[in-house]
């Protein structure tokens, strides 16, 4: 029976009683208890990661488990969770204090028990049936594919490389085995998890780790060298950076977001990537903005959402949605819609995309737009759904609309 070791246990517990009380997303809390335990390995990582990550996708139905009548805030704490996952993943229960009160033969008889859906699946019961409403029998499919872990994707910078030459050195170089996605032509996908931030050709800028579906969207704006770009929420600038991929550092991308610190990232990511066709922009001013109209042959925007269909790698998210937050997130998306779609010149395109499977953050905004006066100027050209459980990778919605062009032919009087 495998064993857990009680720095490994304190990580696993640390990392949950952060990301739990809402401290920060769970990636980065666990990059940095890793840099804080400088002596483990990549098992020590490995595991912390493992066990942090099962915790958060099953913390409900892990609570239920372990609750008794009565003992439900007693089931939520970090040590309790750790206790359950140790039983599940068949790990020898150390005789630590922690663990004096767990109750092994009550775990393993709940596990015969029916639970309801939402316990089952492991997510708030507000969402449960908010998802099922708004997505009928395929709200369940895709809550089964979101609880399985993402797979690490990379995505090839064709500004420095080719697909079948990075999966060459990867593997020549460095004994790390890839292979290609059908139907996504810059995708490869890693046969064993692995830390690559320190890899020489990431460093290089052969790479991104973006995942597959996500590597979708810049492709389907339908960009080209030479072209006039807004990203219009471009955070960090994965998808931007794709863009200028794609156009082969030919043409001007403007990349705008209200978070400096994000854009900051976006620049050293670009002078990595070999990228000199992006310029970034801090919260425009409106005359800054006004300068833009009709100026792009493409807006991109990759709107903030619920981020429903990103819970295969960030599980934490469904604990800390709320209603209250998918209305305001309803609000800003077609807040910025208005105001972005000004951007798009007569015969260019506009993109709008979530990381949501909700139809209330997708085909409901797109439909609200079109019957807006700014909206009546576009025609749907073409919409795309990406489930989880069709491709295995995250799920996201992107729309393209065209802006239609005006007859300037005076009238006859």
């Amino acid at each position: 029976m495998r064993k857990i070791f009680r720095n490994n246990a304190q990580g696993i517990v640390d990392a949950l009683t952060k990301i739990i009380a809402k401290k920060g997303r769970g990636t980065r809390i666990l990059e940095k208890i890793n840099l804080a335990n400088p002596k483990w390995g990549a098992r020590d990582r490995n595991l912390v990661h493992q066990a942090t990550y099962e915790i958060l996708r099953w913390k409900s139905y892990y609570r239920f488990l372990s609750t008794t009548e009565g003992a439900t805030e007693e089931a939520e704490k970090p040590w309790k969770l750790l206790g359950v996952w140790l039983v599940l993943n068949e790990v020898e229960i150390p005789e630590w204090e922690e663990f004096k009160n767990l109750d092994v033969e009550l775990i393993r008889a709940k596990q015969k028990e029916k639970v309801a859906p939402e316990i089952s699946k492991s997510i708030p019961l507000w969402l449960y049936e908010r998802g099922k409403a708004e997505l009928s029998k395929e709200w369940n499919i895709e809550l089964d594919a979101l609880n399985i872990e993402a797979k690490l994707i990379l995505r090839v910078n064709r500004i420095v490389t080719s697909p079948k030459k990075l999966q060459e050195d990867l593997m020549t170089l460095f004994q790390i085995e890839t292979h290609l996605i059908k139907g996504y032509d810059d995708a490869l996908i890693l046969n064993k998890r692995k830390n690559l931030r320190k890899n020489p050709l990431y460093l290089k800028g052969s790479f991104e780790i973006q995942d597959a579906n996500s590597q979708k969207i810049a492709p389907f704006t339908q960009v080209k060298p030479g072209m006039k770009v807004i990203d219009g929420c471009a955070g960090a600038g994965g998808k931007t950076l794709h863009l200028a991929s794609l156009m082969r550092n030919k043409g001007e991308i403007i990349a705008l977001d209200v978070e400096i610190d994000k854009l900051k990232e976006l620049s050293r990511r670009a002078r990595r990537n070999k990228v000199k066709a992006i310029k970034n922009t801090w919260v425009p001013d409106p005359q800054y903005k006004e300068s833009l109209t009709r100026w792009a042959d493409r807006v991109l925007i990759d709107a903030p959402c619920s981020g429903l269909g990103t819970l295969k790698r960030n599980p934490e998210l469904k604990w800390r949605l709320t209603e209250e937050r998918i209305s305001e997130v309803i609000e800003l998306q077609r807040a910025i819609l208005l105001e972005q779609s000004k951007w798009v010149k007569e015969g260019g395109k506009l993109v709008y995309v979530t990381c949501s499977i909700l139809p209330s953050e997708n085909q409901n905004q797109i439909a609200w737009f079109l019957e807006q006066e700014e909206g009546a100027a576009f025609v749907l050209e073409k919409e795309e759904i990406l489930f989880s459980h069709q491709t295995q990778f995250d799920g996201f919605y992107a729309a393209r609309l065209i802006r239609k062009v005006v007859n300037n032919i005076p009238k006859t009087v």
